[in-house]
């Protein structure tokens, strides 16, 4: 199961080109920030507890953002990716990242009027009528076939 959170677009930065150290093509991110704090779900009722996330996605992703504004519901997919390095004074040093690669829209909670709710299709078998009240014996016992 991938990662996944959801949450309300609080902002969406410019794309950022860093060039590279090698000299080939530059790479290029860009940033965006996610509310992704939790509301009671009886209460509606905002959790004291922010979640306010600071995210990005790169390369060809950076477009996707385009199709959001800010205060739309978006699910985004990511994997965490780790690395080591040795710093100029020897000391050994890690770095985690959220490497973004999913952004989905999310639909209202509610349909507007206009639009008709899906109704279920009908059953094509009748639902199975029960006597009521039971058959019973000339004792007044339900009659059943069980033997014990």
């Amino acid at each position: 199961m991938p990662n996944q959170i959801t949450g309300r677009l609080v902002y969406i930065g410019q794309p950022q080109e860093i060039p590279s150290k090698s000299g080939g093509n530059p790479f290029v991110k860009r940033e965006f920030i996610l509310d992704a704090t939790t509301y009671d779900p009886y209460t509606g009722e905002r959790s004291q507890y922010e979640n306010v996330l600071p995210l990005e996605v790169s390369g060809d992703k950076c477009a996707e953002l385009d199709q959001f504004r800010t205060g739309d519901v978006i699910t985004v997919s990511f994997s965490l990716q780790g690395r080591e390095w040795t710093n100029q004074d020897g000391q050994l040093k890690r770095m985690v990242s959220i490497r973004c690669y999913k952004l989905e829209g999310r639909q209202p909670m509610h349909q507007p009027a206009s639009v008709p709710a899906q109704q279920p299709a009908p059953s094509q078998t009748p639902p199975m009528v029960q006597a009521f009240p039971p058959d019973v014996d000339a004792n007044g016992n339900p009659k059943d076939d069980l033997p014990f």
